[in-house]
């Protein structure tokens, strides 16, 4: 509980002002291999939730890609596809930077414009990233990016339960990386307060009791790494 109370207060005195965005996503990932819940169900059984529907299976590839032009500066340009078994197919391009952001646009194609503080849950203190998205419903990124994708996959499946905090749904994922190494992931979306964060470090210490080793690498890190010598 100490600990606990620590990251609060940590996380209190780091809480965004003026401009910053105002909704976060929380989220938390480990090595089923290393201890803790090794399936979804299992994370749900711990938390006394049940799925609200059927779970969904989705491909994401990677790209790289130069900054593209007014990109913020010092930002890390992240830019993946998402492609689901429900017929969705999805292009992201994320910036995220360690400040907010004054002003900042998508590039010329790339849709729809959104903010978030991204809130991880690892072996440190809480980390705090902000992260702006442009997404498109497109089968593969606008040429004008000049991307080239990754030689390799990560798979994921998706379930979601309903609860009483933050947005009122938790997401618990199960990705097979490149390579077949797994990370489970549970996430929820709410305001960037010291409320929301509270009740997600709550489910966190629940799985932490069950012998979750959290992570402090993000699903950009894991999944975009691809082994020596991996196909396209």
């Amino acid at each position: 509980m100490i600990a606990v109370a620590a990251a609060l207060a940590l996380a209190l005195r780091l809480l965004p002002a003026g401009g910053a965005p105002k909704h976060a996503e929380y989220a938390a990932r480990w090595d089923p291999s290393a201890g803790g819940p090794a399936t979804s169900a299992e994370v749900l059984s711990r938390l006394g939730l049940a799925a609200s529907a059927a779970g969904t299976a989705c491909e994401i590839r990677y790209y790289d890609l130069p900054p593209p032009e007014g990109a913020p500066k010092g930002a890390a340009v992240i830019l993946r596809r998402r492609a689901c078994d429900d017929g969705t197919v999805e292009i992201r391009l994320k910036y995220r930077t360690a400040h907010p952001l004054d002003a900042w646009e998508c590039p010329p194609g790339l849709g729809s414009a959104s903010s978030e503080v991204d809130v991880g849950l690892g072996a440190e203190a809480p980390s705090r990233v902000d992260a702006y998205a442009c997404t498109l419903s497109a089968d593969a990124p606008p040429a004008s990016l000049r991307a080239s994708a990754k030689p390799c996959v990560s798979r994921m499946t998706r379930v979601t339960a309903r609860t009483g905090g933050g947005s009122g749904h938790l997401k618990v994922e199960d990705w097979t990386l490149p390579g077949g190494a797994r990370r489970l992931e549970v996430s929820q979306k709410g305001r960037d307060d010291v409320d929301a964060l509270a009740a997600f470090q709550a489910v966190v210490e629940r799985l932490r009791e069950a012998g979750a080793r959290f992570l402090d690498e993000s699903k950009t890190e894991l999944g975009s790494r691809c082994p020596d010598g991996a196909a396209r």
